[in-house]
């Protein structure tokens, strides 16, 4: 009897660099401790909601970005990346440092 493959990696490999942080979005099953993060969170205000944090945070591990300045730096530069956060893609400017660090250890 035959394994069937869920997937070939050369598929993967072959894919871009969003289209493969797409698939991590997807398929990682965060959506209770974002439920968490939120009600933590509460109903102050939302300049950087905790999803779009979180994928950044998620970038930043995948992307092998060495430090929170290095991420920034590659979420200014490219507005995609930025919309497949969930931020705003027009808004350049990402002072949230002060929202990921507590997660990160650099």
């Amino acid at each position: 009897m035959r394994n069937k493959r869920l997937f070939g990696w050369r598929e993967i490999d072959e894919l871009g660099d969003l289209e493969r942080m797409l698939l991590v979005f997807e398929y990682l099953p965060d959506e209770e401790l974002m439920q968490k993060l939120e009600r933590e969170r509460g109903h102050g205000r939302n300049d950087y909601p905790v999803r779009a944090v979180w994928n950044s945070i998620l970038v930043r591990v995948v992307f092998q970005h060495t430090s929170v300045e290095s991420l920034r730096r590659e979420l200014k530069r490219n507005a995609q990346l930025r919309e497949l956060c969930g931020f705003d893609p027009a808004r350049e400017r990402m002072p949230f440092h002060l929202c990921i660090q507590p997660l990160l250890v650099d």
